[in-house]
């Protein structure tokens, strides 16, 4: 009997690491890409171009803040001058004033059209950091074939890059098969509700139904994954949501020589600590298993095994990811406090304390969800908890990998970028895109920059290569056909 068992057992492992196996083989290794590659064109004006853009302070600060329109009417005239055959021979409509959308009839009426986006507002740079800027955060210094300034990496170099392109087109009389629609928003930092969430509604009045929405969001990054040894082109597929969630806590305060034990600030300190202790459950979403999987076949034997056995090693995995920031985000809603606000005077009780958290939202979890998690982890009744509507976008549908358009996307960055790996992946910010998924197939995530530095931080900065690559990309996506 004791001899029956262990035969058993002997045979169960042995079944168990058969599975492992033939799921690991079942998993083939990224096919390299054998077709020509194509040549990264020179344009020669393109990075004084960006840099003459940068240096137009074209900044959004907040929801309710007001923007310098002077700043905007500049970008404006920068836009007409540099690019005449663009606002020559494309039709352009203006939404609130500072948004674009151009039209650019194709040859064939019945493809669905293209929609190339970009923003041309920029994040502000905090007083006390502008000296800790290499160069003046909006000079737009060209050194050493490199690009400094606030917009260089977001979103301005893809603003630049898309104009260049069709300028480069139209001074040759090209004309595409399909209708490519330029859209270039003027408040994307603030959510877009003043720009492309008012220009995506006339596309769906007038029935114009893209079949690629292609906005900034992926990169390419050979530091991220070094284990895999070549460049990693990852593709935006789908977004995470966003919600602000907002504690208030109001009691009697009064003067700073008698304090109460506990006062506003004191509780809504705890509230804030309560919430920060634990994560929302963490979710593996489609497009981070594909990327996982992708990767994880470009590396070790037993790299390969856990990605392709992810039933089994999922908890592992996602351990592990929580030891980074950015990969902690691509598997759990994200809870931040980023504003805090109380008092009036030092020797001043406040009466009211008030946090916001910022909120980013996996796929498959609600800003319902949400609220709740914040709701139990701080179990207070003294702590008021709302979810803001303003400020709310629920997680996006995502675009399968298989879909025509992100095939064309890849192969399109396989020519540019030699020994590429292409993956999809999980959006953990957002977009101004996002207004487009209810009624457009394919909404990628994409920019062809490299390992690009200073985004909404100290020092932002593009290469000249990278924006050459960059117009090379869009010049290829407009010719690219049917």
């Amino acid at each position: 009997m004791k001899k029956r068992i262990l035969i058993l057992v002997a045979c169960a492992f042995a079944l168990f690491f058969a599975a492992l196996l033939v799921n690991t083989q079942r998993v083939a290794k990224t096919d390299d890409y054998i077709g020509s590659m194509v040549p990264i064109e020179r344009f020669d004006s393109a990075a004084s171009h960006l840099s003459q853009a940068i240096q137009i302070k074209t900044i959004s600060f907040g929801d309710t803040l007001p923007i310098d329109t002077a700043e905007f009417i500049r970008f404006r005239q920068f836009m007409e001058s540099t690019y005449p055959l663009m606002h020559s021979r494309l039709e352009r409509k203006a939404f609130n004033e500072f948004s674009y959308v151009f039209t650019w009839k194709g040859k064939d009426s019945s493809l669905a059209p293209y929609v190339l986006m970009a923003h041309v507002d920029v994040v502000p740079v905090e007083a006390v950091a502008e000296s800790k800027w290499s160069h003046p955060s909006f000079s737009g210094k060209i050194i050493n074939d490199t690009i400094w300034g606030r917009g260089a990496v977001d979103d301005k170099a893809s603003a630049i890059g898309i104009m260049e392109a069709v300028e480069h087109l139209l001074q040759a009389n090209y004309t595409p098969e399909r209708t490519i629609y330029l859209c270039f928003g003027h408040d994307e930092e603030i959510a877009g509700r003043r720009g492309a969430a008012i220009y995506s509604k006339w596309f769906e009045e007038n029935g114009i139904r893209p079949v690629l929405v292609l906005d900034e969001g992926g990169m390419i990054d050979t530091e991220k994954f070094k284990d895999v040894n070549r460049p990693v082109a990852v593709i935006g597929t789908g977004e995470k949501g966003f919600t602000n969630i907002d504690l208030t806590v109001e009691i009697p305060g009064g003067h700073s020589s008698q304090p109460n034990k506990e006062t506003a600030i004191d509780i809504l300190n705890k509230a804030i600590g309560k919430v920060r202790q634990k994560q929302m459950p963490a979710l593996m979403t489609g497009p981070v298993n594909e990327l996982l999987l992708r990767t994880g076949t470009e590396q070790s034997f037993l790299t390969k095994v856990a990605m392709s056995n992810m039933w089994l090693f999922e908890k592992a995995i996602i351990k592990q990811m929580e030891k980074n920031n950015q990969t902690n985000a691509m598997v759990h809603t994200t809870l931040v406090p980023t504003i805090v606000r109380s008092g009036i005077k030092d020797n001043v009780i406040p009466s009211i304390a008030k946090a916001t958290f910022n909120s980013r939202i996996l796929p498959g979890q609600t800003s319902d969800d949400v609220l709740n998690f914040v709701k139990k982890a701080v179990n207070d009744d003294r702590v008021i908890i709302t979810k803001q509507k303003i400020s709310l976008f629920e997680a996006s549908a995502t675009t399968p990998s298989d879909h025509p358009e992100y095939k064309k996307i890849e192969s399109t960055v396989q020519q540019l970028v030699p020994n590429v790996l292409v993956s999809p992946y999980l959006l953990i910010g957002a977009t101004d895109s996002r207004y487009f998924r209810g009624f457009s197939d394919a909404v990628l995530n994409f920019t062809p920059m490299q390992n690009v530095k200073g985004y909404h931080g100290i020092d932002e900065r593009i290469g000249v290569e990278d924006l050459n690559r960059m117009i090379t990309f869009y010049k290829k996506i407009i010719t690219s056909g049917k």
